[in-house]
């Protein structure tokens, strides 16, 4: 899993229930009656939730002990299997299905075509050393694509920028509770990643799939993004929506 599909994912089944704990009805209806706020109020207080998310999720714990030695290489498994033929599923029993894709491509190429975007960060002609896309299912109804960097350093596979990402619409899904915050959180935790290197150190095989630690590239662990459940697997190429939908 890369560094906005973390992110994301994690933000948006924590920062709703965060942010309703912090705002007693009374007081939220007094803000949403009250004049709207300036284009500089507005603005501050984004910086404002940018930096409470990024200081919620990405504050480190302990080293990993052995973080730098023997991790293992899901990428050159998937590689040699051919990457154009095949993809990754990360499956997780808090945050769903993510498939990454190894390519130099663009997102356009693997969403659905009726897909509809609501909103985007970045640019698609941005040049990545070593491109991966991901798509991860926020809910029926949205999913977020994203085409970051990948390097691997010192045995652990680190995502150090996000060059293009898009919140799709599913046309048709259901709606879900917290849906309504989808966009904002989209927003906020693309902001929040830029100048962040997030990495992942794996244990496993591709027989069996892969187990994974979230850390900082000095080997602090990241408490609030690692998933016990969170298996990584290599599957042969298919639709996207088919792939989220398993």
């Amino acid at each position: 899993m890369r560094l906005s599909t973390i992110l994301i994912a994690v933000g948006l089944s924590v920062a709703p229930s965060a942010a309703a704990a912090q705002k007693p009805p009374a007081e939220a209806e007094a803000e949403a009656q009250a004049a709207p706020a300036s284009p500089e109020e507005a603005l501050a207080e984004m910086q404002a939730m940018v930096e409470r998310f990024r200081a919620d999720l990405l504050t480190p714990g302990e080293v990993v002990p052995g973080w730098n030695a023997g991790g293992a290489d899901p990428e050159a498994d998937l590689r040699r299997l051919g990457a154009e033929d095949h993809y990754f599923v990360t499956r997780s029993e808090e945050e769903g299905t993510t498939v990454g894709i190894m390519t130099t491509r663009r997102i356009a190429d693997f969403a659905p075509g009726n897909w509809r975007i609501v909103d985007s960060y970045g640019s698609a002609v941005d040049s990545l050393d070593n491109p991966s896309i991901d798509f991860v299912r926020l809910s029926p109804r949205y999913v977020i694509a994203s085409r970051g960097n990948v390097v691997r350093r010192d045995n652990i596979q680190c995502s150090d920028r996000i060059g293009h990402a898009y919140l799709y619409e599913v046309p048709g899904a259901p709606a879900s509770e917290n849906d309504d915050m989808a966009p904002l959180f989209f927003r906020i935790a693309l902001l929040a990643q830029e100048g962040q290197t997030i990495c992942s150190r794996y244990e496993g095989d591709a027989q069996s799939g892969w187990r994974l630690q979230v850390l900082l590239p000095d080997g602090r662990s990241l408490p609030q993004l690692t998933d016990a459940s969170e298996r990584l697997t290599i599957v042969e190429a298919a639709p996207i929506d088919r792939l989220l939908s398993e």
